[in-house]
């Protein structure tokens, strides 16, 4: 009889000991997982998920230096309707019954305006650390930031509720992010990139990204460590330090990529600077941010590119509402035609043109925004700080960065053709990327329309429109009734027509309770819209706590801020201060509570979409540099502490 073992045999042990430390020595990018909603009153938008503490899974826009910024339970008061919830509400509260997280001793309050672009207001957000899951990989202790009561601001003052907040993505030179106490050492708190490559669970200390769009349908992808070569197409920019800060934009054009043009030409440039004397030839300087809705630019400009469109301006919200009875409407937003931006690129002679196609800037308004759902043209000339492209132009652009070279790029993304990811790995001192060889114009075919010139034949050009003089383009009573507005009074009215003839032929006496009838019918038709309830409209632009007014939960129990929270131990006199002792460049070891020790976690990546066929393979892109690359920093350098000015992305 031959003996069997349960055991594996030697050979194969080692051959799997040999194998585990292979992949531990050799790490691999990390895709981050999307969520299958959109979100947002004036996307939708995609957005990435999260899960913090044992299981609050949360929506979040990537794109934060830094610190995430996540709202509250506190914020829709357990209003269901409230539009935060649909990404779901961190509740602060659970994590430290949860005892996952806490203050940290942080005593750091980082102001409402996490976001260029777009005007902030409201109370400071609370700093605070908890777990974060990213679909696979964990990093504890992430630095947070918990908005409780923190508005949008448009430019009629009114205060609106946000709906999502925004994943920090990592910061230049920084494995973490450290605080400085009244006394002691300081208190450090991890940023995603940072930490997992610290841990050597991915490549590098590094981001890539395309948010994609709901419409069409593109899947966003975000990865750590490496980059979708596939997401990437033509020349690249490349900038050094922050990826938020301000670069050149050169100008801003409008051009017919394929078909008869729905305008009397077929490109058309200088709209960055028309009509503006103080715009001078080297363009403005703007930000790129994925926290931020917008094409945040100069009155003027919009202004200029809105005169070749069918929108009428809304004073109230500061953007362009499109004219859908308007025959040119559909050809625009439906055409195979962009919003081209081009980036000064190293020299005056060289330059990097990004194109938003406009099926990317048919946009919808809802609640709490308007009462009722209206296409809009991204365009926002409110109050904001700074001149910005947030997510409406990342639909089209790829932003990635590596924190350890202290290096950016930024490139035209592809359409919703896209192939099978192909994702490069991103090692520390890496300062350049390589683009696809993909042809961007063939990754719109079949979701954009090439115009044939009958189709074109016949419309009136695209209606100039001035702004309106106070009120809301939606509530302007001269805007005149819709088509399907007239379509159905006229039915009405021959219904109205055949019942009294039926009457006067039959029943005479039925001729009044029908006159009856048709004036209440009349007068309910007349009823003027109403506010919805929960609706915030503050007199004299004086907030009430914005939408829904956020109070403290009674029933939550009374945990002290300060409150400890390693899982394995209920002590809430230990101070989360001490258990920092040491700060990220030195040891690790020190840095978090014994019941944190990290457990090992496979490595992978996904493939985002299946391969769509052979892509046409164009010339090389050109990369250009807007500065030289500088060396090297030191890895693992401490983020700058609360002794420096606090306002800005460095804390």
């Amino acid at each position: 009889m031959v003996s069997t073992s349960s055991s594996l045999p030697l050979s194969l042990l080692c051959y799997l000991a040999v194998a585990s430390r292979a992949v531990a020595d050799n790490p691999s990018p990390f895709a981050a997982t999307w969520s299958d909603l959109t979100y947002g009153p004036d996307g939708p938008w995609p957005a990435v998920e999260v899960t913090l503490g044992y299981d609050q899974t949360i929506a979040l826009y990537p794109g934060r230096e830094f610190q995430t910024f996540l709202l509250t339970s506190d914020y829709c008061n357990g209003n269901d309707t409230c539009t935060g919830s649909k990404a779901h509400l961190y509740n602060e509260a659970q994590a430290q019954v949860d005892n996952t997280g806490s203050t940290g001793s942080i005593q750091y309050a980082p102001g409402p305006n996490f976001m260029s672009g777009l005007e902030m207001a409201g109370a400071d957000a609370k700093s605070w650390i908890d777990n974060m899951d990213l679909g696979g990989l964990t990093v504890p202790n992430v630095s947070l930031a918990l908005l409780s009561a923190s508005y949008a601001v448009y430019p009629d003052n009114t205060w609106y509720p946000l709906s999502v907040g925004c994943l920090g993505i990592g910061a230049p030179g920084t494995v973490n992010q450290s605080f400085t106490p009244n006394s002691g050492p300081l208190i450090n708190a991890s940023l995603v990139p940072g930490y997992l490559n610290f841990k050597n669970e991915i490549p590098s200390n590094s981001f890539a990204m395309h948010i994609g769009s709901a419409s069409p349908a593109m899947p966003g992808s975000l990865y750590f460590g490496g980059y979708d070569q596939n997401r990437i197409v033509g020349d690249i920019l490349t900038e050094t330090d922050d990826y938020t800060k301000a670069i050149s934009l050169k100008d801003i054009g409008i051009t017919v990529v394929d078909g008869s043009s729905p305008w009397n030409f077929t490109s058309k440039d200088g709209l960055l600077a028309a009509n503006n004397a103080s715009i001078t030839s080297g363009g403005i300087k703007v930000s790129v941010d994925g926290c931020s809705p917008y094409l945040t630019l100069p009155k003027s400009t919009c202004d200029a590119i809105a005169s070749h469109l069918p929108v009428k301006y809304n004073e109230n919200l500061g953007l362009y509402i499109w004219q859908q009875d308007d025959a040119k409407y559909t050809q625009i937003v439906s055409s195979a035609s962009t919003i081209d931006f081009t980036f000064l690129a190293g020299s005056n002679t060289q330059y990097v043109t990004i194109s938003v196609p406009f099926l990317h800037l048919n946009l919808t308004l809802t609640q709490p925004l308007v009462d009722t759902d209206e296409q809009y043209f991204p365009c926002y000339t409110g109050p904001s700080g700074s001149y910005t492209l947030g997510r409406a132009f990342l639909q089209d652009a790829f932003v990635g960065a590596n924190w350890d070279s202290k290096t950016w790029w930024l490139a035209q993304a592809p359409g919703p053709n896209i192939p099978t990811a192909e994702v490069v790995t991103l090692s520390e001192s890496d300062t350049e990327i390589q683009a696809s060889k993909n042809d961007w114009k063939e990754s719109w075919a079949g979701s954009w329309k090439a115009l044939t010139p009958e189709e074109v034949a016949g419309t009136q050009p695209a209606t100039t429109t001035t702004p309106a003089p106070s009120a809301s383009a939606s509530a302007n009573p001269s805007s005149g009734l819709s088509t399907g507005a007239a379509a159905g009074i006229g039915v009405g009215v021959g219904v109205v027509v055949l019942g009294i003839l039926a009457a006067l032929a039959f029943f005479f006496f039925r001729r009044r309770k029908a006159a009856s009838n048709a004036k209440e019918l009349d007068a309910g038709a007349a009823a003027p819209h109403e506010t919805p309830a929960g609706s915030y409209n503050p007199q004299n632009g004086t907030p009430q706590q914005g939408y829904y007014a956020p109070v403290k939960n009674p029933s939550s129990p009374p945990i002290s801020e300060a409150y400890s929270h390693s899982p394995h131990s209920m002590n809430p006199s230990s101070s989360y201060s001490q258990q920092y002792s040491e700060q990220y460049p030195q040891q690790y070891v020190q840095q978090y509570p014994g019941g944190f020790a990290q457990q090992q976690y496979p490595q992978h990546y996904s493939a985002e979409l299946p391969g769509g066929g052979n892509p046409t393979e164009l010339p090389a892109p050109v990369m250009y540099n807007t500065q030289p690359n500088p060396e090297p920093p030191l890895h693992h350098q401490p983020s700058p502490t609360l002794n420096h000015d606090p306002s800005g992305s460095s804390h």
